[in-house]
C-alpha cells in the first residue's frame, strides 16, 4: 500500500488549498480546505491515475466519522480493494 498510500497523498496534496504544514496520516482533514466539488474531483483523480473503481454516494457526507488524512487513505483503500 505504500506506492498507493504515496500516490493518494500526492493526489490530496494537489487539491487542500488550506494546508499550510506537512501532508501525512496525522493532517486533520479540517486543515485541507476540501470542499465538497474538490471530494468529486480528489475521486475522479484516483480512479483515472491508479486505474480502480470508487464506489461512491455524493449524497453521503464521503468522509463521514474520519478526522485525519490516515482515515481517509483506510477508507479508499477499503472501497478501492472491494
Amino acid at each position: 500500500m505504500a506506492d498507493m498510500e504515496a500516490s493518494l497523498l500526492e493526489i490530496i496534496k494537489e487539491h487542500a488549498v488550506g494546508l499550510t504544514g506537512e501532508l501525512n496520516r496525522d493532517t486533520p482533514i479540517a486543515d485541507l480546505g476540501i470542499d465538497s466539488f474538490s471530494v468529486v474531483e480528489i475521486i475522479y483523480e484516483i480512479e483515472e491515475k491508479l486505474d480502480v473503481e470508487v464506489p461512491f454516494n455524493a449524497n453521503e457526507n464521503p468522509f463521514g466519522e474520519m478526522t485525519t488524512v490516515g482515515d481517509l487513505l483506510d477508507a479508499l483503500d477499503k472501497l478501492i480493494k472491494k
